[in-house]
C-alpha cells in the first residue's frame, strides 16, 4: 500500500499541470473483469459500472482528482463490491490517459472460515477451495488504467485493480481480489 501511495504521489507531482487543466464533467464507465487472478480461487468474470464526477475546487490542493463511485458484480454469485474514492488523470500524449485511483470498498464475500468448525466440515471444505477469504468487510480499492479517447465523448480502456485490507483495516486473512478489465467510458456535457 505504502509503494501504491508513493505511486500516486510521484505521478502526481510529474503530472500536476495536466491534471489542474483537466476539465472532464460527468463520465459513466460500463466494464468487464477477469475475477480474482491472483489466487484464482473464485472465477466468473465481473460487470462494472462506473460514475466519475468533475473535481470540486477544494480538491485543486492535491492536483483536483475526480471523486468516483463504482460498482463490480460477479457473474457467478461470488464476491461483489462497490468502491468510492479519489481518481487522478493524467493525459501523456495526445488521447491517452493514466488513470489511478484510491478508496475504500465495501464487499460481499465471505470475510473467514469459521475457526471452531471442523476440519473436515463440508461448509469449511467448500469455502476454503470456492470462495476468496477477503478478512474484513471494507478494503481499500486501488485501480491504475490506461484509456483512449475515441471522440470527445467515447473513450476505450483497461485496468487493473486490487481490494485488500493490507492488515491496516484488519488482521489475519487478507486473500484479497486482482481483477483485470475493460471498459468503455462516455463524457457528459462534452
Amino acid at each position: 500500500m505504502l509503494r501504491t501511495g508513493l505511486a500516486v504521489l510521484a505521478v502526481s507531482c510529474l503530472s500536476a499541470t495536466a491534471m489542474a487543466d483537466d476539465d472532464r464533467g460527468f463520465e459513466f464507465r460500463l466494464g468487464a473483469t477477469a475475477h480474482d487472478l491472483s489466487d484464482h480461487v473464485e472465477d466468473g468474470p465481473n460487470i462494472t459500472a462506473d460514475i466519475l464526477f468533475p473535481s470540486p475546487d477544494f480538491l485543486a490542493i492535491i492536483w483536483s482528482p475526480r471523486p468516483y463511485v463504482y460498482g463490480s458484480f460477479n457473474t457467478n454469485g461470488l464476491t461483489n463490491f462497490g468502491a468510492a474514492g479519489l481518481a487522478w488523470n493524467w493525459e501523456f500524449a495526445e488521447g491517452w490517459n493514466l488513470e489511478i485511483r484510491e478508496g475504500l470498498s465495501y464487499n460481499d464475500g465471505v470475510v473467514d472460515i469459521d475457526p471452531n468448525s471442523p476440519p473436515g466440515d463440508p461448509t469449511r471444505i467448500r469455502l476454503a477451495t470456492t470462495r476468496a477469504l477477503m478478512g474484513n468487510e471494507i478494503l481499500f480499492h486501488t485501480a491504475l488504467g490506461l484509456d483512449y479517447d475515441l471522440t470527445e465523448t467515447w473513450s476505450v480502456g483497461a485496468y487493473y485493480e486490487h481490494i485488500s485490507h493490507g492488515q491496516i483495516l484488519a488482521s489475519g486473512r487478507n486473500q484479497a481480489l486482482d481483477n483485470v478489465g475493460i471498459r468503455f467510458g462516455y463524457r457528459f456535457g462534452q
